[in-house]
């Protein structure tokens, strides 16, 4: 056994050690990916992926926790406030960023947090009944014009990327539409095909099914490329509105503090498992793209991102509550 005399000795040779050596030993004990959304979003999906790779590649435990509540708050500010050692880890998607521009969170999302990686994204796409009138974008922004304020489209609730989405097709094509919130997409997707909204902004794994059912019609996605999923659906852009884009990133954070080696080492795992060709397909599978940015990159963009979504808010008027 060795004595304390012995440790005492040993500790001023451990603090000459670089971070990288002491980095090694990481990780030690289990890791939490926190997502502060429900299981089987995108965000949980791909927390669930890299959990697995990152057990095989560095060794260790990594577990998926998902903590949700308040429209992902609660799980984030559980990472906010956890130990800066890098064993509580942060999955999450734009709410991140825009939350604090909805409602006061209790952590900021810049200075509270360094970014991991970032992995992938989503883009939405803008549905109809299948049964519909509205055939086409164009169909749309002149029965709006013709009527403001009467048609109705849905989204998972106030201040949420959908309403978002909605929010900035209704800036650029100058129509106001009725806002209907729920409380989970896949009721949009439902009452859109059944003809109770006239309109909905949803993902594509929610909107997929009742697509190849013959219930939903897709009249464009919101990214700048064309869906593999519905190659012939155009983009907004394409669809007249020039400059259309918006698209959710799914980030890892990592607390504010966290060992810069510890924050290096995941990002390296991460990056590297999500430039295989396995993490592709699997994202061709959920409905994702790949979009990969290291530590560094996702640091430097963060104050960008931010902005971003606080102009989006603004756009959406929505407020807490």
């Amino acid at each position: 056994m060795i004595s304390r005399r012995t440790c005492l000795q040993l500790l001023p040779a451990l603090a000459t050690l670089p971070l990288s050596a002491l980095a090694q030993a990481y990780p030690s004990r289990p890791v939490r990916f926190i997502v502060p959304l429900s299981p089987g979003s995108g965000t949980d999906v791909v927390a669930r992926y890299m959990s697995a790779e990152l057990t095989k590649t560095m060794g260790g435990s990594f577990v998926v926790e998902n903590r949700m509540g308040a429209s992902g708050i609660i799980g984030t500010d559980l990472v906010a406030k956890a130990p800066a050692d890098g064993y509580t880890i942060l999955f999450n998607y734009a709410a991140h960023y825009s939350n604090q521009f909805v409602e006061r969170t209790p952590y900021d999302a810049v200075g509270d947090f360094e970014p991991i990686a970032r992995l992938a994204t989503s883009a939405m796409v803008l549905v109809t009944a299948a049964n519909s009138p509205l055939h086409t974008v164009r169909d749309l922004i002149t029965a709006a014009k013709r009527k403001p304020d009467e048609l109705s489209y849905g989204s998972p609730g106030n201040g949420t990327t959908p309403q978002m989405a909605a929010a900035l097709m209704s800036n650029m094509a100058g129509i106001r539409m009725n806002h209907v919130a729920y409380k989970a997409p896949a009721q949009v997707a439902i009452d859109v095909a059944g003809g109770q909204l006239d309109a909905g902004f949803g993902g594509v794994a929610t909107s997929l099914p009742l697509v190849k059912a013959g219930r939903l019609r897709v009249l464009a996605v919101t990214s700048k490329q064309r869906s593999g999923y519905f190659p012939d659906a155009p983009t907004l852009d394409e669809a007249g509105l020039k400059g259309y884009e918006l698209v959710t990133p799914i980030w890892a954070f990592a607390r504010r503090g966290t060992p810069q080696a510890i924050v290096t080492q995941l990002s390296d795992a991460m990056t590297r498992a999500a430039a295989a060709p396995a993490f592709k397909a699997f994202c061709i599978s959920q409905g994702l793209e790949v979009d990969i940015q290291d530590a560094a990159r996702a640091r430097a963009n963060a104050p960008a991102e931010l902005e971003r979504w606080k102009h989006l808010v603004a756009l959406s008027q929505a407020k807490a509550g």
